[in-house]
């Protein structure tokens, strides 16, 4: 810690950490007339210095270059907008897969973007983005998530290492509908130069080489529909739906080892989030990140969104509905699944088959526990 005494009109001290700062101070006594200043500290990885202009005061020769380096250090700005042809709904949704869908559909650019750090999607958390060949002179750097908004579809994050040309890079992305099936979306950048560097441009084509890719992905969705009939009723069903965690893995352990909650209760509020491992009859499909994005006991329907363990497939969201079969006392289970598929994947028909070995599953469940679902 460095303090200057008596640099204020009133005669106060001013303590500011800097770092290497002695050897500014070590100059001739003489002094020039400064325009006082005001400091703030601003959070950053080494103290920073923001100033603003007020008062005119007297400063040793000294400590001017003291003062030259945090003028050099005001933060700028610089902001860019896109227009994509895809609603803001759409664009939103994608986005938050967008560490599965910019290494599957762009590879060239974008080698790999997954959390190292946190829950993905919770402010705080942090990902590590390496970019591809056709980047050469890019090396890796990390974002953390400052905040992500439903409501007002923006998010905001701040750039941890990257180009050392710039210190303090924050960035915030908001999504506006421009129509109804198009999307405004602007990009603001808030960074501090280091020394004379220019105004980070390859940042802003970086992101919107993001935001087409994204554009690519909204309009590249396919469906993929599948209907189980359970012999037993829409309620009982139901019930058994918010206990498969338990009876899966007893009814199939070698092909679901298990269920974990990560982030809130899964089969509770929207937002929670599991770890789905596989078995040794799965051996490639390792672990599957689920999010429940929804589900309505009324309507008895329930919206799952797969957030990374399967590459083929970069964006996963899935529907399911109980409801009354045609025979009374059955229910027909319908599964709906919006899907990206990554170079010549196809139908994510293996997620189907997975799909009709949970109903059955639950059909013994509820013929050999009946009272348990009543």
């Amino acid at each position: 810690m460095l303090t200057f005494k008596h640099w204020s009109p009133l005669g106060s001290s001013i303590a500011i950490p800097l770092w290497n700062s002695t050897s500014y101070l070590n100059s001739s006594p003489s002094s020039i007339l400064l325009t006082q200043v005001c400091i703030e500290l601003v959070s950053c990885t080494q103290a920073c210095l923001s100033i603003s202009l007020s008062h005119r005061h007297t400063l040793p020769l000294g400590k001017v270059r003291v003062w030259q380096l945090a003028a050099n250090m005001v933060q700028h700005t610089l902001s860019h907008s896109v227009v994509l042809e895809v609603s803001a709904d759409d664009i939103w949704e994608v986005s938050k897969q967008l560490d599965e869908i910019l290494p599957a559909l762009e590879p060239e650019y974008f080698t790999k973007s997954t959390f190292i750090e946190g829950i993905p999607g919770e402010p705080g958390s942090i990902r590590l983005v390496k970019p591809g060949p056709a980047v050469p002179h890019a090396g890796e750097w990390k974002e953390r998530l400052d905040f992500f908004d439903e409501e007002s579809k923006s998010s905001g994050y701040t750039i941890i290492g990257g180009d050392p040309r710039y210190n303090n890079v924050t960035s915030v992305i908001k999504c506006v509908a421009s129509g109804k099936s198009s999307t405004e979306v602007t990009w603001t950048c808030t960074y501090e130069p280091v020394g004379d560097a220019p105004a980070p441009e390859h940042m802003k084509e970086g992101v919107v080489k993001v935001l087409k890719t994204l554009e690519k992905a909204v309009k590249s969705r396919q469906t993929l529909t599948h209907t189980e009939t359970i012999d037993a009723s829409p309620d009982a069903v139901w019930k058994a739906v918010h206990n498969l965690d338990n009876i899966v893995p007893k009814y199939l352990p070698d092909v679901f080892e298990s269920a974990t909650n990560i982030s809130g209760q899964y089969y509770g509020k929207p937002g929670g989030i599991r770890i789905v491992k596989f078995g040794p009859a799965v051996p490639m499909a390792g672990e599957l990140w689920e999010r429940l994005d929804f589900s309505d006991d009324a309507t008895k329907t329930m919206g799952v969104s797969t957030l990374k363990g399967d590459p083929r497939y970069p964006y996963l969201k899935t529907i399911k509905v109980v409801g009354p079969a045609a025979v009374e006392g059955t229910t027909d289970a319908v599964w709906t699944v919006t899907y990206i598929a990554a170079g010549n994947a196809g139908p994510p028909e293996s997620h189907k088959h997975m799909y009709i070995q949970v109903c059955k599953v639950i059909g013994a469940e509820l013929k050999a526990n009946p009272k348990a679902y009543a």
